[in-house]
């Protein structure tokens, strides 16, 4: 048991070391905003897909506050609280979508009807079609693993779902807080469809190696012959 709880905090702070560190690797900046997307957004959504649901979210939540008593994190405004729950909801999406969960739908058609009721949202209405991508994705995922076959392409498709479930949430928190004109989202499409793309690839690539790097700790882990594991199976 000993050996057990070793290993869970060896990975509990190698992967809250990670985040941190990640969120601090800007990439490219947001259109409408003074902000800019971190390496997070490729490596967070996957957190609760390796490690479990609650402990994934709970290294996140962890990772934010002590950024924000560490002031890692300047926080500016109000929005800044709600930074990481993009990711978070992003995490619960891929995490659950493997599964064939059909509740997900909820969490991009909630955002779609919030992006119309906001006066500024109606305007732009179409923008919001994106976020129909998770939705097919989870309604149709049986169908959509016997088109896609290999599983890179399966994943893909999971990590694109998730991709546009933090593009939602982001950009519904953006919306509310910070009234983001019109004309913004509308020049954000072509930018909007290659960045999630990217992001969707992104999202894979660091699914896949921590799942190699799980693997890898199970057969040490095997060597003392402990019975269960302590996270869930990639």
């Amino acid at each position: 048991m000993k050996i057990k709880k070793i290993f869970k905090i060896f990975f509990s702070l190698f992967f809250l070391i990670l985040f941190l560190a990640f969120t601090k690797i800007k990439l490219t900046p947001i259109l409408g905003t003074k902000m800019k997307f971190s390496l997070s957004v490729f490596f967070g959504p996957t957190l609760a897909k390796i490690l479990g649901i609650k402990l994934g979210t709970g290294i996140i939540l962890l990772a934010h506050f002590l950024g924000i008593l560490t002031r890692i994190y300047k926080l500016k405004t109000i929005k800044n609280l709600f930074t990481f729950f993009p990711i978070i909801f992003a995490g619960i999406y891929f995490s659950k979508i493997f599964k064939g969960e059909k509740k997900l739908i909820f969490i991009p058609l909630i955002c779609i009807l919030l992006f119309i009721l906001h006066p500024i949202g109606r305007e732009v209405w179409f923008y919001c079609s994106f976020w129909l991508i998770p939705t097919f994705v989870s309604l149709f995922k049986e169908k959509l693993d016997k088109i896609l076959k290999f599983p890179l392409f399966k994943i893909y498709g999971y990590s694109l779902g998730a991709a546009f479930v933090d593009h939602a949430i982001g950009s519904v928190i953006f919306l509310y807080f910070l009234k983001i004109p019109a004309h913004f989202w509308i020049q954000a499409i072509p930018l909007t469809i290659l960045e999630r793309l990217l992001i969707a690839g992104g999202i894979e690539f660091f699914y896949l190696i921590e799942k190699a790097l799980m693997k890898t700790f199970l057969k040490v882990y095997s060597l003392f012959k402990v019975k269960d594991f302590i996270f869930e199976k990639a």
